[in-house]
Parts: C-alpha cells; sequence; structure tokens
C-alpha cells in the first residue's frame, strides 16, 4: 500500500493519484525505501526501477539485460573486459518449486503462468537485493551466482540471506496462491561453494560459465534433497557463513551421483554475529599484540573530548587489519578505567550501499533498545521516554525518528512535506539527538566499513562533522584505503593508518593461535610470509590449515605435513582479496594479473617488455601501489616490486585461465632470455619454473637441471633435489628415445647425492630404480652399476641393511672388474656406509685405506663422485672411525685429523660434517666428553648448513652423550631426545637403535629404571631388525645393566651381558668388550658373587689401562671400591 504525503489516506501499490484527495502519489523504492518524485521512474538514491509492472508484463527470461538491474548491470558491463576468462570463488544457489507437475496438473495454463511470473519477479528482486545474477531460469526456478561476475568476498553470505529473504518473501506468497487457487507452494533451495570459469559476457549481459569440479552439480543435489520449503548448504558454503547464521547439522546423506554420503547442514536463520569481529568475539578473540601506539592514539583522542573538543579519528587499513579489532579494545580500556560515556555504532554493509540510512537507524535502534520483534507502540513509548529523560524540548524529532525507524508517522505536517524537506529534518533530529547526549556524557560514535556507505549517510556526516569540534563527540570512522572521504583538511580530524603486524607481533601471534607447543621456524616463515603481517590472513591461514590436515603437532611442537606448494589460500582471504581487484579499473587488474605471473616480485623492465606502453604501465603500478597490493622494493639498479602479500599474489594468479598463464608464462621466459643473456645463470631457477609452468618441456628440462647443479655446488640439497626431479619430470613429457633414456640416467646419477644426505626422501627408490631400468636398455655399465648401489644404500639407510649389503657388495665385484676407480670409490662409498650402520669395523679398514690409496694414484682426492661427500676424505673417515672404535684411539684420531685438515682445504661440508661426528664419538668411547663437545657443535653447524639431515640426528645425539659423559645426565636428555626427533622426521631407520640406547643409559643412571627399559627395549628390537648387530650387544649389555638394578630378574641380567660381550668379541671392538666386563662385575658383586666380579674388574681394567682409557679406568676403580665397602 502508498501513503498519500498530503491526506495520509492508504491506496493501492499501483496508484498514481490518491483516491481520497486526488493528490500525486510519491514513489517509495522498494528496494532502499527512499521517497521519490511522484513522476520518477527511477529512484534518485539507488537507481532501482519505480516503474510498477502489471501482471500481464512479460519478463525477458532470454535477455538477462531485462531483469539486471540497472547499476549491477553497469558494472558488469563496466569491468566486462576484465572479468571475462576468469577463475571466481562463487556460490551457487539453485531455487526450484516443489511438486511443479503436481500443480500443473491441477490448474489452468494462464493460472500457472501468471504465479510463476509473479514468482520470478520476487525471486529476481531479492537475488538483486544481494547483488547476485541469475544465470539462467530452469523453468521452475532459478539457478544463481553470488561472487560472479563481479567478486564478492561475502558471496557466501549473500546466498544465504538471499535464500532465507525469498524464504520469508514467499511466506505470503504461498498464503495467497492457497487462498487465490486451492493448491500448496513451496520452494526448495540448494547453495554450494566453489570455483567457476566466467566465459564471455554479451551486450545483453548473457554469460557463458564453466563449474570447475562439483560447484553447481553439488548445489543442485543439495537443493533436490532438500525438503519443500527448506534451505539445505553443503559443507563448504556452511564452513564459509557457519559464523553468521544458524544451521542444523544433518549428517551426511545421499547424494545423486555421489559414491560416499556428503555432509549437510539446513539453514534455519541469522545467527548473533552480523560481522567478522562479532564472530571473533564468540568464537574467542586472539591476542591483541602490536597496536600499542595505535591504542594510545585513541586514548589521547579520547582525552581531548572530554574536555570538550570534538574530535574525528579515521581508522584506516586493509580488510583483516584489525580496525574492529582495535576499538573492540579501546572500549575494553575505557571500561577497565571507569569512563562513563554513551558508545554508539552503526555499520555500513557489503550489500547495503543502496540502503538509505542503515548504519544511522543501526545507531538509533541501538539507542533506543529497538530489538527485532518490538512492538511499534512499545518502540515508540521507548523513543518517547529515552529523550524527555534527555530534554523534553526534543520530542519535535520524533516524527522523523519514526520514518527512519518504519513506524507509523502520526504528525500530519511532517507527512506533507517535500521529500527534500523531510530530509533536512531527519538530518537535524538525528543531529540534534547525538549533540544532546555529548552534553549530557561523551559520547563516542563509531561507523564502521565506510568503504560500504549509502551516499545519504555519507552525506549526513559531512553534516554532522561540521558541528563535532564544540562538543563532546569522538567520531571514529573505520574504512579501507580505497575510500575517499569528502571532509578532508580538519584540524579535529586525525588518522590511524593500521599497516601490517611487525615481524615480532606477527610471531606472538603465530605463538598464541597454536597454543601448546613450540611453533616450527619453517611453519611459522610460512605463515608470516603468505599473510604480510595481516592478523586475519594469518588467523585463518593457520585454522585453514589446521582443519585440513597441513599442520601436525609432534612431541610438543607443531610442524608442517604437507609440502609449501600444496597449501591453498583460504576460501575466506580469497573472498576479500578477489572483490578488492574487481573494484579496480581493469587495465590495472590485468597489470596486476600479468605481473602476478611473473612471482612475489617482478621486475618493471621484464614487466613492461611483456606488456608494452611503459608510460601505462607506470601509472599502473603507481595506482596499484596506492591501492596497497604491491610496494616499490627498490629504483635501482632496476625498477623491483614486490606483492604486499604473498597471498594477494596468488589470488590474483589463480584468477588467471591455465591457457592464459601458460602464454604469459611462456613470454615472461622469452624476455628474461633476451634481457638477462649477459648473466643467465642468476635466472636459472625463474627460468626454469616460467617454462615448466608454460610446458614448454625442451626449455624447462635444460633449465631445470642447471638450476639443480647450481643448487648442489651450493649445498641447498632440498632444492637440488627438486629441480632435477622435476627435470625428469619435464622429460618423461618428450619423445622416448635413446638420447632422452640417457638424459634420464644423468638426472638419476645426480639425484643421488642429494637424496643420501636428506635420507632419501620421497620417491627416492622408484627414481633411483628408473634411471636402474634406463641404463641398462641402454647398455650403461658404469651408470646401472652406480645406481644399483646407490639403491642398495638407500635399503640400509631405510634399515634393511642386509638386502643393501647385497646390492652393495655385487656392485663393488662388478667395480672391480672395471678396475674402474670412478666406479670403484662410490660403490666403496655406499658398501663402508652399510658397513657403518652395522658396526662392521674390520671390513671397513680392510676397505677404505685400499680405495683411499688408488685416489691418491689417480690423482683423483678431490672429487666427490656424485655423492656430495669428498670420497677421499670420507674414506678417512672411516677408517679413523673403525681404527678408534677397535681401541687404537691416538692412530685412528690421527686419519680424522688428516682427513679434516683435506676436507677443510677444499671445504666440502659433507665430509667436515661426517668426520667431525666420528672425532666426536670418538672421544665419547674413551670416555672424555668435554674433548667430544666442540668437535659435535662443529659438526652440527657443517651438517646444518649443508642441509645433511641423515646425520645431523647423530650429531645432536653425540651432544648429550658428550655431557652425559661430563657427569650431566640430566643436561644430556634434551639434547638426546632433539637427536632422536631430528632423525626420526628425516625418515631414516638406519642407526635409530642408537638414539634409544644412549636414553636407556641416561635414563638408568638417573634412575628411572621403566623408561630406560623401555627404551633399551626399543633399541634391541630396531638393533635386531636392522641387523645392526654391534647396537645389539651394546643393547644386551645395558639391558643386563637395568635388569640387574631391578634385581628381579638377575640370571636373565647376566644372560643379556654376557651375550653382549660375546656379540661385541666377535667384532673385536675391545674397548666395548672392557665397558662389558664392568657391567658384569657390578651385577656379580652385587649377587655375592666376589671371585667372578673381580675377574670382571680385572679383565675391565686391563683392557682401559691397554686402550688409555683413563676414564673408564677411574670409573672401574671407583665402583669397585665403593662395593668393597658394602
Amino acid at each position: 500500500m502508498v501513503k498519500c504525503v498530503q491526506c495520509g489516506a492508504e491506496n493501492r501499490d499501483q496508484a498514481r493519484f490518491c483516491h481520497s484527495c486526488g493528490a500525486p502519489l510519491g514513489r517509495r523504492c522498494k528496494q532502499c525505501g527512499n521517497e521519490s518524485l511522484p513522476s520518477a521512474r527511477f529512484c534518485d538514491a539507488c537507481g532501482y526501477s519505480l516503474v510498477e509492472k502489471s501482471a500481464g508484463d512479460e519478463i525477458g527470461f532470454g535477455f538477462p539485460s531485462s531483469y539486471t538491474p540497472k547499476s549491477l548491470a553497469d558494472k558488469i558491463l563496466t569491468n566486462r573486459t576484465s572479468i571475462e576468462g576468469e577463475r571466481k570463488l562463487v556460490s551457487v544457489v539453485f531455487v526450484d518449486v516443489a511438486d511443479y507437475t503436481s500443480i500443473c496438473e491441477q490448474l489452468d495454463p494462464e493460472d500457472i503462468h501468471q504465479i510463476m511470473d509473479k514468482f520470478f519477479r520476487l525471486l529476481m528482486d531479492e537475488i538483486h537485493r544481494y547483488e547476485g545474477t541469475i544465470s539462467q531460469f530452469t523453468g521452475d526456478g532459478v539457478m544463481a551466482l553470488f561472487g560472479a561476475p563481479v567478486a564478492h568476498e561475502d558471496h557466501a553470505q549473500r546466498a544465504c540471506h538471499a535464500a532465507l529473504a525469498i524464504q520469508g518473501a514467499l511466506k505470503n506468497f504461498n498464503l495467497k496462491v492457497r487462498v487465490d487457487y486451492g493448491v500448496e507452494f513451496a520452494v526448495r533451495t540448494g547453495i554450494n561453494s566453489g570455483l567457476v570459469m566466467v566465459g564471455s559476457i554479451g551486450d545483453d549481459l548473457r554469460m557463458d560459465y564453466t563449474a570447475l569440479g562439483d560447484t553447481t552439480n553439488l548445489a543442485s543435489r543439495m537443493e533436490t534433497t532438500a525438503i519443500p520449503g527448506s534451505i539445505l548448504v553443503s559443507e563448504d558454503t556452511h564452513k564459509l557463513t557457519k559464523d553468521f547464521f544458524l544451521f542444523r547439522a544433518l549428517g551426511k546423506i545421499a547424494v545423486k551421483g555421489k559414491s560416499e554420503p556428503l555432509e549437510a547442514h539446513e539453514l534455519l536463520g541469522f545467527g548473533q554475529a552480523e560481522t567478522r569481529i562479532d564472530a571473533a568475539v564468540v568464537r574467542g578473540l586472539t591476542k591483541f599484540v602490536g597496536r600499542e601506539k595505535e591504542l594510545q592514539g585513541l586514548e589521547k583522542a579520547f582525552e581531548r573530548v572530554r574536555s570538550g573538543s570534538g574530535q574525528i579519528v579515521s581508522v584506516v587499513g586493509e580488510a583483516g587489519v584489525g580496525k574492529s579489532r582495535l576499538v573492540l579494545e579501546f572500549r575494553n580500556l575505557l571500561y577497565g578505567t571507569g569512563n562513563t560515556y554513551t558508545y554508539l555504532e552503526g555499520r555500513c554493509f557489503h550489500f547495503g550501499g543502496s540502503m538509505a540510512y542503515r548504519p544511522i537507524i543501526d545507531i538509533l535502534r541501538s539507542y533506543f533498545n529497538v530489538t527485532e520483534g518490538t512492538r511499534e507502540h512499545v518502540i515508540k513509548k521507548s523513543i518517547e521516554e529515552t529523550i524527555k529523560r534527555l530534554d523534553p524540548e526534543l520530542l519535535s524529532i520524533q516524527p522523523p525518528l519514526h520514518e527512519l525507524l518504519s513506524l507509523s508517522v502520526e504528525d500530519e505536517s511532517y507527512l506533507k512535506l517535500e521529500p527534500k524537506l523531510k530530509r533536512e529534518r531527519i538530518f537535524e533530529a538525528v543531529r540534534d539527538l547525538l549533540l544532546c547526549e555529548s552534553r549530557s556524557m561523551p559520547l563516542i560514535l563509531v561507523f564502521e566499513d565506510l568503504h560500504w556507505i549509502d551516499k545519504t549517510t555519507e552525506e549526513f556526516l559531512s553534516y554532522l562533522i561540521e558541528w563535532v569540534p564544540n562538543v563532546r563527540i569522538l567520531l571514529l570512522l573505520l574504512h579501507r584505503p580505497e575510500y575517499v572521504y569528502p571532509w578532508k583538511g580538519k584540524s579535529y580530524h586525525g588518522k590511524i593508518d593500521l599497516g601490517q603486524l611487525p615481524a615480532i607481533a606477527s610471531s606472538e601471534m603465530v605463538k598464541s593461535l597454536l597454543e601448546g607447543g613450540d611453533v616450527s621456524p619453517e611453519l611459522r616463515e610460512l605463515v608470516i610470509g603468505r599473510a604480510g603481517g595481516n592478523p586475519l590472513f594469518m588467523e585463518e591461514l593457520i585454522y585453514a590449515l589446521l582443519e585440513s590436515g597441513y599442520i601436525k603437532r609432534g612431541r610438543r611442537r607443531y610442524t608442517l605435513d604437507r609440502k609449501l606448494w600444496e597449501i591453498p589460500v583460504p576460501d575466506t582471504v580469497q573472498g576479500i582479496i578477489a572483490a578488492r581487484m574487481d573494484r579496480l579499473e581493469s587495465s590495472h587488474k590485468w597489470t596486476m594479473q600479468v605481473a602476478s605471473v611473473m612471482g612475489r616480485e617482478f621486475t618493471f623492465a621484464i614487466l613492461d617488455m611483456i606488456t608494452g606502453r611503459p608510460e601505462d604501465l607506470k601509472s599502473h603500478l603507481a595506482s596499484l601501489q596506492t591501492a596497497e597490493f604491491i610496494y616499490e622494493k627498490s629504483s635501482v639498479p632496476e625498477a623491483e616490486y614486490t606483492f604486499k602479500h604473498a597471498l594477494v599474489q596468488e589470488v590474483a594468479y589463480n584468477s588467471l585461465l591455465l591457457r592464459r598463464r601458460k602464454e604469459i608464462h611462456e613470454k615472461i621466459g622469452n624476455a628474461i632470455e633476451e634481457f638477462y643473456k649477459e648473466r643467465l645463470e642468476e635466472f636459472y631457477e625463474m627460468l626454469a619454473y616460467h617454462y615448466t609452468a608454460s610446458e614448454n618441456r625442451e626449455k624447462a628440462y635444460h633449465y631445470l637441471k642447471a638450476s639443480g647443479l647450481k643448487a648442489a655446488r651450493s649445498s641447498s640439497l632440498w632444492e637440488a633435489f627438486r629441480f632435477f626431479r622435476d627435470a625428469s619430470t619435464a622429460l618423461k613429457g618428450q619423445p622416448v628415445t635413446p638420447e632422452n633414456a640417457a638424459k634420464q640416467v644423468e638426472i638419476a646419477l645426480y639425484l643421488i647425492s642429494p637424496m643420501l644426505s636428506l635420507g632419501f626422501p620421497d620417491d627416492s627408490l622408484y627414481m633411483l630404480q628408473n634411471g636402474e631400468s634406463l641404463a641398462k636398455e641402454i647398455g650403461d655399465i658404469r651408470g646401472l652399476t652406480t645406481l644399483c648401489s646407490a639403491i642398495g644404500l638407500y635399503f640400509s639407510i631405510k634399515g634393511d641393511t642386509m638386502r643393501g649389503l647385497q646390492y652393495n657388495e655385487e656392485c663393488f665385484e662388478v667395480a672391480e672388474q672395471e678396475q674402474d676407480i670412478d666406479l670403484m670409490a662410490p660403490v666403496a662409498f655406499d658398501l663402508c656406509s652399510n658397513y657403518t650402520a652395522r658396526g662392521e669395523f674390520l671390513k671397513m679398514l680392510a676397505m677404505a685405506p685400499g680405495i683411499r690409496s688408488r685416489l691418491e694414484q689417480s690423482g683423483k682426492e678431490s672429487e666427490s663422485f656424485g655423492r656430495g661427500y669428498n670420497l677421499y676424505s670420507a674414506f678417512a673417515a672411516f677408517q679413523g672411525f673403525s681404527t678408534a672404535y677397535l681401541g687404537e684411539y691416538e692412530k685412528g684420531r690421527l686419519i680424522l685429523e688428516n682427513g679434516l685438515d683435506f676436507a677443510r682445504k677444499i671445504g666440502n661440508l659433507y665430509s667436515l660434517g661426517l668426520i667431525e661426528v666420528f672425532y666426536g664419538y670418538s672421544w665419547c668411547h674413551q670416555g672424555d666428553g668435554e674433548k667430544a663437545l666442540p668437535h659435535f657443535e662443529k659438526s652440527i653447524s657443517y651438517l646444518e648448513k649443508g642441509q645433511i639431515f641423515v646425520l645431523l640426528g647423530l650429531a645432536w645425539t653425540g651432544v648429550g652423550w658428550a655431557y652425559y659423559f661430563m657427569g650431566k645426565p640430566d643436561t644430556a636428555l634434551p639434547y638426546i631426545e632433539k637427536g632422536l626427533e631430528i632423525h626420526s622426521q628425516a625418515n631414516v631407520t638406519y642407526n635409530l637403535s642408537v638414539h634409544y640406547w644412549f636414553l636407556s643409559e641416561v635414563y638408568c643412571d638417573l634412575g628411572n629404571r621403566e623408561k630406560a627399559r623401555s627404551c633399551v627395549d626399543e633399541a634391541l628390537r630396531l638393533a635386531e631388525m636392522n641387523h645392526e648387530i654391534y647396537y645389539v650387544g651394546l643393547a644386551n649389555v645395558t639391558l643386563g645393566q637395568i635388569l640387574g638394578k631391578e634385581g628381579l630378574k638377575v640370571h636373565e641380567a647376566e644372560e643379556a651381558i654376557r651375550r653382549g660381550i660375546g656379540i661385541l668379541e666377535d667384532l673385536r671392538v675391545e674397548p666395548q668388550v672392557g665397558i662389558g666386563h664392568l657391567r658384569l662385575a657390578e651385577l656379580l658383586a652385587t649377587l655375592n658373587k666376589s671371585e667372578q666380579a673381580s675377574a670382571s674388574f680385572r679383565k675391565a681394567e686391563t683392557i682401559f689401562e691397554k686402550m688409555n682409557m683413563n676414564n673408564w679406568l677411574a670409573k672401574s676403580e671407583a665402583i669397585e671400591a665403593a662395593l668393597s665397602q658394602t
């Protein structure tokens, strides 16, 4: 009904003149509520059509331009060139009439036509209200998209708002259909969120969409599964909207076309939270960090307001940077200090730009305590009583306030005012109310999300601001950088720019989000690097990683459980960034997308070579800097830019279709080759990336191989491994020829060195075996033997030492037959690595000196032979280590020192790390922790720098072992535990028993027999499984010691120690035989077998004296003396 402004009579919606007084009727906009002139065809506030369509008007279902609102159509057509051919994250809504066939059978076709025409108009009104687009009419329903063609950061929320609005609007419509036609009319609604590809957009707004994955199909399935009258949403939509709406979980339901049932939720209504900050409060706020200075700025502004000087403060920052959180913390701060003030807040909503006065209405509803569902007379009474308490002279402002709050207005004089005068009265009424309240106590007035403000509210703010300086009002205006406000230059206007959180504050926030454990550096750097110090981005990224299982919690530590390049952008963040991008001019957006293909950082020179027109490019980049998408990193020697956030670059990149991406990657590769041809090696990695992405496989292989060799030279082993692996993949896309097979073998050989040091990660065995197969095909004996030996080393390191030994010994036989030192040296290295794991020290001594001699004779002492380690010094390590462990400590360390000198001379990190580890263990073996410690510390430095994880765990455990021999078992424990963790994370079974054996010894000394027993049992299990006979012997001795101290299984204890001594005697490891006899002597003494005990003491001490094991000798004498006194 339309109310006459002259006499107040109610008229039908289509009436143009009042039936009571004949006056022309004003036109109230259904979209925003604005009152327009009687002659107006479109609303002068929002552009919505005011022309009433009669029942006979036809909707041009085939022509979207005929039913799409002009404001939305203009937005689509203006940005058409930058939208076409893009991937968009959207929410798809299907609405369908339930039992439509039955209704058609009961009614005349003309009646059906009238019902459906009105139904479609209703759907269009509600969908367009939230800026959705109708993709297609399905006969008895529609398919609508939110977030395409124009991106919306809150596409899923808009879809849910629209679905609920349709549900609400249909209540009266359903009733009318039932009364007029005698049939039940109900709809089913389904919603899903996901990716679509936007195709071409015609002048008539026809659009082509291609669903990526199940985006549209699953929305349709949700709709067909819903019961009439209900709204069903998928799990993906629920994740994005669960904080803002009420849902009923339906659990997993069977969905047509899906083999497995899927999670579904019924949308019931609106939740308590309207904004992200509301949702955060409900969910639990994260720690507030890094904004102390900004908080102080708000405090100072409030102090000036309290003294009578009104202030305006703009809080400016990109989405998620913490504007609302800053205001919330400011409010909490004031509450804690006992200040009296009035706090009122109004929000501009993303879909409310055409809804006049929306934030002012929020403020009034809050001020007068108006809640949803309150009856009109109660609201009016509350308004009247509140104003009376404030100032009885203000009662005259009630009519404008009633109209703003959609209450009936009884003041005839006000109703007769022209729209312009009414607007003036509204402005004055709200101003007078706020000014009067500020005289009572300081008033904090907050306008959130000003970048979405409607024109009328913006004009009111400009009007109000003129009155602020002389009243106690603190006006806080929160908005994003792209919003340009019209009230510049006011002396009482301040600005707080919220930028990225500093690094320390970002680290603190990451730690607070992952409570209960340390955060690994890799994980912390990933989150901070990709989120760029944006609190919301950090929070959403961490939640997404946790929900998806990308973050693993280990022993008091959070780590990444996936590769960095597999981690996606959270949908929430993607929506925010994509919406901002769509507000750019199309040429600026295209520049940003091309730059994103270059990577997080890009140079002007290369971008110019791709795009051309340097003057235009400069202005585009300047605009992108102003919008805070990018910033200039340096201007000399060449202009270089970087994206402000890695996530921004990823969203821009992912918005491009695959075909376009490939074309741009190819152009970038060509440009780099041309521009940097004099220093191309600097750009190998970049060229490898771009040619791989462009699917130019020949060039991709060339630059991937070159990048792998470059990374290997600098001991960047993970990078070398990945480059070589990707080079192999690139080759597989090329024709099968002997030349390409030889290239594959070459890459497999290059892979051995990084594989070995990294503990043979990922698909190492598959790649080695593939190389082995190809080497056989092309008859490459040297390549075949080397690869087979590496396969043997793989089995040894992964715990299958006997299988590894078989491979290595067979390969060494072939190498000896060939009498080829280039083949013998690497195969002998692999074999000695196996002997080390098993404790076959005599076999190492039989092999290592001879290979060293051959290397000297051939003049190849400095070579690595594809193993990373300098093999000449590595064989010195094996020889010196074995010599020392067999009891000739001084001789062994002289050999180690010789190898160390050579490794230092050529700067080989692998060999330096290996020798220092062996050096440290030789001192521990002799019982001298103080001399051992510096060697382990040096080894850690080398191994960490070289990324040699296969040895790094043993080095950290060595530090613990050194502290143990220094008489500090408590200090030793965390180092050994760290060593065990590193060794386990490297996925290396080889010598894992070492850590557990050391732990059992330490726990035994600390008196924790339960843990000591658990660790020695695990050490024994692993050593036996891996055929590490040396550690089987050691673990048996320690097991006997532990059993003996328990005093329950003394005979088993004696048997275990004697068994261990027997194994160690077979291996001729005399020092450990001596330690075994010391443990046996202790046990026998407690069993009152004094003669046997004394004999064992003598055997132990004889060995200790012979081997210069003075620490052990002193320990033995002290134990014997203590036992003799008892």
